[in-house]
């Protein structure tokens, strides 16, 4: 009877090894997770899709339209943070379905708060939709005031008249 415990028990050990092993193995991509997302090429400094097609929109942020002052900058920020593939947390669906959400980096940089902080983004929706992501909100309120007392970014490459932080009329997000 021993002599079969210890041998169920060998065995049950040799296969955990070999499972763990494979889940660890080089096969495996670097940095790889299964709830990380990858961004599918496209989209701009604020919006979009993975691989699997879901659109994504960043929330409360928002960076330069194309052919806008420092929308190529933002958009080339937002894509270079992302490249090693990201995770959204979705608090809401915007009237183009996108999913708007907090974003994070595959190594845990907060997206939205940094394209905030670094001048990437303005804040003409924080104070619209601040109710929908109170904690997002109240983050941005200080990276917005220091990119806007540092010049950063867009702060100090565009126009006082393009960068206003004016929210825009209710339902244009």
């Amino acid at each position: 009877m021993r002599v079969a415990t210890w041998l169920a028990g060998s065995v049950l050990v040799l296969v955990l090894v070999a499972v763990v092993g494979s889940v660890l193995s080089d096969d495996a991509p670097v940095g790889s997770a299964p709830d990380l997302l990858q961004a599918a090429a496209g989209g701009d400094g604020d919006s979009w899709r993975d691989t699997a097609g879901r659109e994504y929109r960043l929330g409360l942020v928002n960076t330069p339209e194309v052919g806008e002052c420092f929308a190529a900058e933002a958009t080339a920020e937002r894509v270079a943070l992302i490249a090693g593939g990201f995770r959204a947390k979705v608090y809401s669906i915007d009237r183009y379905g996108r999913s708007v959400a907090v974003v994070t980096t595959s190594d845990g940089v907060g997206v939205n708060v940094h394209l905030a902080r670094h001048g990437f983004a303005d804040d003409r929706y924080v104070e619209q939709f601040r109710d929908e992501s109170p904690s997002l909100a109240a983050e941005l309120d200080v990276a917005f005031a220091a990119a806007r007392a540092e010049s950063a970014g867009l702060w100090g490459a565009c126009s006082s008249s393009v960068v206003t932080g004016t929210p825009p009329p209710p339902g244009s997000r």
